[in-house]
């Protein structure tokens, strides 16, 4: 589990500074691309 916790911050990170977003923004556009991704139903991804 702690390997999965790296490997997305590490993606993270490397988009952040690929787009040169800030930290709110490139999460932000993270999620979206997420929700994208799971059909447009953001209750796939934002389980709770």
């Amino acid at each position: 589990m702690v390997y999965i916790t790296v490997i997305t911050s590490m993606l993270f990170l490397i988009y952040k500074k690929a787009n040169n977003l800030g930290y709110k923004t490139a999460k932000t556009r993270i999620a979206m691309v997420l929700i994208i991704f799971a059909g447009r139903n953001p209750d796939k991804v934002f389980k709770t």
